[in-house]
């Protein structure tokens, strides 16, 4: 399943409602192998599969049958597609007392900027998404990319190890990304290219 996600692959509302809870097993156990995790943070690399479920849930929620209004959820949702030498994440803060959260938030302001996917001897910086960076903190999701030239792909397509990081003072945090995780990444990054 690759390329972009087209109207005819969304299911209707009343069809996606009777497939639903096994879609959305099948999507969470899809989102446990894509998980890497820090003690503040973790991290989802998106796939396909991931953001036609968050659309299809957009349009049997809502009960949107509008070609338009689909295609609308289709163009916004597709930010989030990894694409030809890009991997895309989802980076949660993973804070669940609330009181702690809001005593943090004010020095995270700005974590989404201090991202690294480190491989081997190389790393590459996160490119958080335009317009969400600001000041103040307001969400514990951030949208991140990951873009690679093709001397970077090459690097990354032998790397044996590969690490998730990030550096701002007092958050300096590391995971590494599962074997089976970075072959996975490799796999989709060279099938874009």
């Amino acid at each position: 399943m690759s390329g972009k996600i087209t109207i005819s692959e969304i299911l209707p509302p009343q069809r996606y409602g009777v497939q639903r809870e096994q879609i959305n097993h099948s999507v969470i156990e899809l989102e446990k192998k894509r998980r890497v995790t820090t003690r503040t943070f973790s991290y989802l690399f998106e796939h396909k599969e991931i953001i036609l479920n968050q659309i299809e849930e957009m349009v049997f929620l809502e009960n949107v049958t509008d070609k338009g209004e689909i295609g609308d959820l289709i163009e916004i949702y597709s930010e989030l597609m990894p694409s030809n030498g890009t991997l895309s994440v989802s980076m949660f803060i993973e804070i669940s007392d609330q009181g702690q959260l809001l005593r943090e938030m004010p020095m995270l302001s700005g974590i989404e900027k201090t991202v690294y996917l480190v491989f081997d001897e190389y790393e590459l910086k996160a490119t958080p998404e335009e317009g969400r960076s600001t000041d103040v903190l307001e969400s514990t999701l951030q949208y991140l990319k990951f873009s690679f030239n093709r001397e970077q792909l090459s690097k990354f397509e032998k790397a044996k190890n590969a690490f998730i990081e990030t550096r701002k003072p007092g958050y300096q945090e590391s995971a590494r990304i599962s074997q089976d995780l970075l072959e996975t990444l490799k796999s989709e990054l060279l099938s874009e290219n």
